[in-house]
């Protein structure tokens, strides 16, 4: 019965790492909403992309929110980039919009 009550801790414990590192990438959280489509996290640069329905400003200011203040900000062919450090680690965030979808790029460099 004690190994049946500490192998389910140990599978909650598991399942709840699993779905946290699933809705962060390399230590940035990421919107409710977030619908990746590209990935490539082997190697640094690490990139992430993903659409959202949130508008441009809210996905600033949640990246704000969660992140503190960009070290610097640009706006570059409709694209809003923001820069952070993150761990140590460069991170540059650039919100963009199609059609009704905002996308989002994350890079991340060591």
């Amino acid at each position: 019965m004690r190994l049946v009550v500490v192998l389910s801790v140990a599978f909650t414990l598991l399942a709840f790492s699993a779905k946290s590192n699933a809705n962060d990438f390399y230590q940035i959280p990421l919107p409710a909403d977030a619908q990746e489509f590209a990935r490539l996290d082997n190697k640094m640069p690490a990139v992430l992309s993903f659409f959202s329905q949130q508008s441009e400003s809210a996905l600033r200011d949640y990246f704000i929110q969660q992140l503190g203040q960009p070290g610097m900000t640009q706006q570059h062919y409709g694209r809003e980039h923001l820069y952070f450090t993150v761990s140590g680690n460069r991170v540059r965030i650039l919100i963009s919009s199609r059609d009704d979808w905002r996308q989002v790029d994350i890079m991340v460099q060591n």
